[in-house]
């Protein structure tokens, strides 16, 4: 699991075709081109020995959701299993704090995902 706030459409329409002023551009500058390899669905192709991928989300961001679906898409594109699941009622830091605990519906989702790759 990663963040995936680095994107392969930094200067997406939706927001008026600007770089964000903020995050990212701070920390990796303001090449576009960059930005293009540090995004995992440049990197993505089959017979890289990439494993299965379970991406937990939050979808009350529609930036958020789009990447996950976006890597996900790619992923089976190249023959590699993925599951998006987008957690409702909930937000970056919280998927990450709750998971683990028993009645966390991405912690169950966590655990489903794993059982089909190693068993119970």
């Amino acid at each position: 699991m990663g963040d995936l706030a680095i994107r392969h459409d930094e200067m997406s329409p939706r927001h008026g075709g600007q770089m964000f002023t903020f995050g990212h551009r701070q920390k990796f500058g303001n090449y576009p081109e960059k930005h293009v390899d540090f995004s995992a669905v440049t990197h993505v192709a089959k017979d890289k020995d990439i494993p299965p991928f379970l991406l937990l989300y939050f979808p009350g961001n529609p930036d958020t959701s789009a990447q996950a679906h976006r890597l996900e898409s790619v992923l089976k594109e190249s023959g590699i299993p993925a599951t998006a699941y987008g957690k409702r009622d909930s937000n970056h830091s919280r998927l990450n704090n709750d998971l683990g605990k028993p009645d966390d519906p991405a912690t169950q989702e966590f655990y489903k995902f794993l059982d089909s790759y190693v068993g119970k």
